[in-house]
């Protein structure tokens, strides 16, 4: 049924099919009904103001009665709009992105616009790719999570489409932006460690160089100074670093895709952090499925994640684990709806300036943390 909500404004007044039959109903057919023009269908159609109210809803109370529906096509041809959106994320497999994407998919199917989802694995030439193909495609606007190549973002908003940035700023103007506060929320996490009693604290990162985990990797320093720590220098591991020549982290890796390889790799992180002289009490993983390999190699040393080792993540899904983990938890949802938001704004009223809204992660206790034990870890 047609509603008269704002993602269906500028509808052209066109023939339609009854998808209810074999008939086909005419925007005549509808003010026939109503007992009114077909100029003034029309009008409601394409939510003109002029229209009184009283009228307004006799023309959509025949139209339910008649199972109008705008033509899609024609529509689009009408108001140059595809009342589509695209949402660029770099894993379909993370459940922070999915969660992101069913917050701003429910605010987008209110408005009658619909999500298209591009998995770029944050491959440059994929997400080249599909930036063309949304760009050809004249979308409505683009979500954007992570981008390998900000050249490609930078070549929509010159072509005219909105875009809203979440997570990671990509140093242009026009692009509203959605963040969490996440040297906050990394203070947050080691807070809570040092709470427990954790003195030695490791983290392990995809990048440190990135916006998202050079704030982290801040907020984690800055708490620990808070508490009158210092990093240990050993104890930070950066996945890209271990790259190369001297390093003995695969890159070529898929962490979500590759379990057995990921497993593989991270037991060398693992077993080497744990071999130190003054081994780490707990661990700090700036993304889930670190967490989540983390877990399985100490569970594969015969050591119990809380007991022997805690582990920290963000945005764990704590549902289907088991053990249930600690993890700083963003508020995915509430993002892509905000992203949503500030989206429409942009469509609708294509001169508002770009905005940005920061909101804060929080804690959520699993089981995987706990009071450091008494002794060392023995390792062998």
């Amino acid at each position: 049924m047609f509603t008269g909500k704002r993602g269906l404004s500028g509808v052209i007044a066109c023939l339609t099919t009854n998808q209810g039959s074999d008939a086909v109903t005419t925007i005549r057919d509808v003010a026939k009904r109503a007992g009114v023009s077909h100029t003034t269908v029309s009008n409601v159609i394409n939510n003109i103001p002029k229209v009184g109210e009283e009228t307004r809803q006799r023309v959509l109370r025949a139209m339910a009665e008649l199972s109008f529906e705008p033509n899609m096509a024609a529509r689009s041809l009408y108001t140059k709009r595809s009342y589509l959106v695209g949402y660029m994320v770099p894993a379909i497999t993370n459940e922070f992105f999915m969660n992101v994407a069913r917050g701003a998919e429910r605010v987008l199917y209110r408005e009658g616009i619909g999500l298209f989802l591009c998995d770029t694995t944050l491959a440059a030439d994929r997400e080249a790719d599909y930036l063309r193909r949304l760009i050809r495609h004249r979308v409505d606007g683009i979500i954007v999570n992570y981008v390998a190549n900000r050249k490609t973002v930078h070549d929509a908003v010159r072509a005219g489409i909105p875009v809203v940035a979440i997570e990671s700023p990509i140093g242009e103007p026009k692009i509203s932006l959605v963040e969490v506060d996440n040297a906050g929320a990394t203070m947050l996490g080691v807070e809570h460690l040092t709470d427990l009693g954790h003195r030695q604290i490791g983290v392990i990162a995809i990048d440190f160089e990135s916006d998202v985990n050079s704030e982290r990797l801040r907020g984690f320093q800055n708490g620990l100074k808070l508490h009158d720590l210092q990093p240990r220098p050993e104890l930070l591991i950066s996945l890209s670093s271990l790259i190369g020549e001297n390093g003995y982290f695969d890159h070529t890796v898929d962490l979500a895709r590759s379990p057995v390889a990921a497993h593989r790799e991270f037991s060398k992180i693992v077993e080497r952090l744990l071999g130190l002289a003054d081994p780490p009490t707990a661990l700090f993983c700036f993304d889930y499925q670190s967490a989540m390999l983390v877990i399985r190699c100490l569970a594969g040393l015969g050591l119990t994640p809380g007991k022997d080792v805690s582990v920290l993540g963000f945005d764990a899904p704590n549902t289907a684990c088991v053990p249930r983990v600690t993890t700083v938890t963003q508020p995915a949802v509430e993002m892509g709806s905000i992203a949503a938001e500030l989206l429409l704004e942009r469509i609708e009223n294509p001169g508002a300036r770009p905005r940005s809204v920061r909101l804060s992660a929080q804690l959520t206790v699993g089981e995987t943390t706990a009071p450091p034990p008494d002794r060392k870890l023995q390792h062998g």
